[in-house]
């Protein structure tokens, strides 16, 4: 059950993601899909049918190559403002993509449908600034609305005892110092397997931080 403390944490969350936009403090937003997600659908691992989910979406980028490969891609993100840039984008994309694209302002951690049946879920930088406290949420979440034989796309951060880091930072998703507070060595596969095997995990080239590709499968 989600705690009147979890509920607060995600409002507050929204609050500040939308500051940010307003104030155009967005390095992510490259408007470039990640070479690791074209490689990916390159390999011919799964054909470009079916649902794609994309938790912490933004403004849509990855949503809108998802859209034009064919498959019916949905964005999940928590704040308003990202989804609005993410609709005027949208926009400007020809007819059959702007079919296929659709964006739902919601908790990556609560998940408003049940049994997506998703063949793809894609996740660049999100779940690595969430809490350690609610991770399993959005692990649950996810595992529930994928497919057998669907795949999970990760990029995080690698956890780091950069300084700046304390106890009295825990609660935040990120901290000033540091940014998302990362991934610990071997905390995707505890999250999610068994119910998801893990077929990958690359080290990344860094960007600010040491960083890896994950890539799981449902069986």
């Amino acid at each position: 059950m989600m705690t009147r403390r979890y509920l607060e944490a995600a409002r507050a969350t929204r609050r500040r993601w939308d500051s940010r936009y307003a104030e155009g403090e967005t390095p992510w937003d490259t408007q470039i899909t990640p070479p690791e997600v074209e490689a990916f659908w390159q390999s011919g691992r799964l054909s470009p049918h079916g649902v794609a989910l994309d938790l912490g979406c933004g403004p849509g980028t990855n949503v809108r190559y998802l859209a034009r490969l064919g498959l019916s891609a949905l964005g999940v993100e928590i704040a308003a403002a990202p989804l609005w840039l993410a609709q005027r984008r949208l926009a400007g994309e020809p007819p059959t993509t702007r079919a296929r694209a659709s964006f739902v302002c919601a908790d990556v951690c609560a998940l408003p449908f049940h049994a997506l049946g998703a063949c793809y879920a894609l996740d660049v930088g999100c779940l690595h600034s969430l809490p350690p406290e609610d991770r399993p949420w959005y692990a649950q979440s996810l595992i529930a609305s994928l497919a057998p034989g669907g795949y999970y796309q990760l990029y995080a951060f690698d956890q780091t005892d950069a300084p700046g880091s304390s106890d009295a930072m825990s609660n935040s998703q990120e901290t000033p110092a540091r940014g998302p507070r990362g991934m610990a060595l071997g905390e995707v596969a505890g999250l999610f397997t068994p119910a998801l095997e893990l077929v990958e995990e690359v080290i990344a080239r860094p960007e600010r931080r040491p960083c890896r590709w994950y890539l799981l499968r449902k069986p």
